[in-house]
């Protein structure tokens, strides 16, 4: 039966009804924005930090941003590609994923990022915030895609495979003039990952006399702060553990997980860092910690200085 003008109006309306009532319970973002932020798994502290450290950043750039409360990722996860149409049917301006070190690593992430990639079109363009990556996810494959990568072995990576990329630190730096700084302190904190936590975890064989624990893996950004306050020196097998404390001002000695996230960031941007050392043997963590200076490096412009001209060539081609 071929719809009348009547029926035609009625789904019109209806729709409206239904997007309207999306956008009042935040289900979908209200139509004056600039970009959508989209957090592909509810992570840890280090990606909590992240996340709210893109959102600092874009709106600082004067970007109105509508944080997703979940319900895009959820979308995502579900295949459900009604909404994930309906979303992208109105929204007209940038979609923005955090960082982090996710990249072909952790599947439910590269999914999130498919899903909704495969949704928009040549309206939308995709900024994904700075990752370390293991191999390139097809989705990122696509012009209309950048990818800020954080150390120099990822950028390599993904520049191989054909995916537009930008060498830029970890967004966390830019949370720099937020985390007190307290330089003094006495001791060592050791931050260690939990075994069987995920595929990074590695056995250093690496052992120090001092309090322990895997701070960033859900405890509170303010109480990591509280609890490394006291220490003169931290050591971190977890990356944000490590740039929480050289934020903090504390002495750091970052070790490797099981790719070469750690290593290559380390390499990339803190090589030349006097407050900061990577060791990969109990020998080296002896050597280094003599050596070690209180970092007053401004870990914010170190961000900024790649990240804002990164952003002022992603606008251009969005």
């Amino acid at each position: 039966m071929v719809p009348t003008a009547t029926q035609n109006c009625c789904q019109v309306n209806w729709r409206s009804i239904v997007l309207s009532t999306l956008r009042e319970q935040s289900r979908l973002p209200p139509t004056n924005v600039d970009a959508l932020l989209i957090w592909p798994t509810r992570g840890n502290s280090g990606d909590a930090l992240i996340i709210d450290a893109c959102e600092r950043f874009i709106n600082d750039r004067g970007i109105r941003t509508w944080r997703s409360d979940g319900s895009v990722e959820d979308a995502a996860r579900s295949d459900d590609t009604d909404y994930l149409g309906d979303l992208f049917s109105t929204f007209r301006g940038m979609v923005i994923f955090p960082g982090g070190g996710n990249v072909g690593i952790y599947p439910i992430n590269g999914a999130v990022r498919a899903a909704v990639i495969g949704q928009t079109d040549t309206r939308h363009h995709c900024l994904v915030f700075p990752q370390s990556a293991v191999q390139p996810e097809p989705a990122l494959i696509n012009e209309r895609v950048t990818v800020w990568c954080r150390d120099a072995t990822s950028h390599a990576i993904l520049s191989k495979s054909g995916v537009r990329t930008e060498l830029v630190p970890d967004a966390a730096l830019y949370m720099d003039d937020v985390i007190p700084k307290a330089p003094s302190g006495e001791g060592a904190f050791y931050i260690k990952r939990t075994s069987g936590v995920d595929p990074e975890t590695i056995d250093h064989g690496v052992t120090f006399d001092c309090p322990s624990a895997d701070l960033t893996l859900a405890t509170p950004l303010d109480q990591i702060i509280t609890t490394l306050m006291p220490f003169e020196l931290i050591i971190s097998d977890r990356l944000h553990g490590g740039l929480i404390a050289l934020m903090m001002r504390k002495k750091v000695i970052l070790m490797p997980v099981g790719y070469h996230k750690i290593k290559s960031f380390y390499s990339t941007w803190l090589k030349n860092e006097p407050g900061a050392a990577f060791v990969e043997t109990q020998q080296q963590l002896l050597e280094v910690f003599k050596n070690l200076r209180f970092s007053t490096s401004d870990l914010a412009a170190l961000f900024c200085h790649h990240a804002d001209p990164a952003l002022e060539r992603f606008l251009l081609v969005a």
